[in-house]
């Protein structure tokens, strides 16, 4: 890939990533429920994360080099103490949000590794493949809760 299409797609990766952010924030508004919204709100912090990486890299780029992407882990929040999951709420529009989270993951994570296989620079290709990995991460969080909700009705996140 060249450079001015490699600067496009990360430019498309931008805009995707601030627009999960987004939907993340709004996501987080239709639950009451604090798993739900703790989980939803630290997504949001990561695709803000993730946004600001590949901005740094744009700017990189311009002077014809990668940078090195330091990954970012999810917080998994502390249970607290003995307290019992509470019943979904809102769970038909939650659980439908999931299923958009669910899908525009899976797609970043298709887009990275295309990004990764396009590139023969170690650090572009480690920068996009952990990109990837860290969308399979949230992929894999979102189907966990999208099962135990359509399921239980509750969020397991904090557990």
């Amino acid at each position: 890939m060249d450079n001015e299409g490699l600067l496009d797609a990360v430019q498309t990766a931008i805009e995707a990533e601030r627009a999960a952010r987004q939907f993340y924030l709004s996501a987080a508004e239709k639950t009451a429920n604090p798993q739900g919204k703790a989980l939803l709100l630290e997504l949001a912090d990561f695709e803000a994360y993730h946004e600001q990486k590949l901005a740094d890299l744009v700017r990189s780029l311009g002077a014809g080099q990668y940078i090195a992407y330091q990954g970012k882990e999810l917080a998994r929040p502390k249970p607290e103490g003995g307290k019992a999951s509470q019943k979904e709420a809102n769970l038909r529009e939650v659980v439908d949000v999931l299923n958009l989270a669910m899908d525009a993951e899976q797609k970043a994570q298709e887009r990275y590794s295309r990004l990764a296989k396009s590139t023969d620079d170690p650090l572009g290709k480690a920068m996009f493949e952990r990109l990837a990995q860290e969308e399979a991460t949230h992929y894999r969080i979102l189907s966990d809760e999208f099962y135990t909700l359509s399921n239980k009705g509750l969020w397991v996140w904090a557990e």
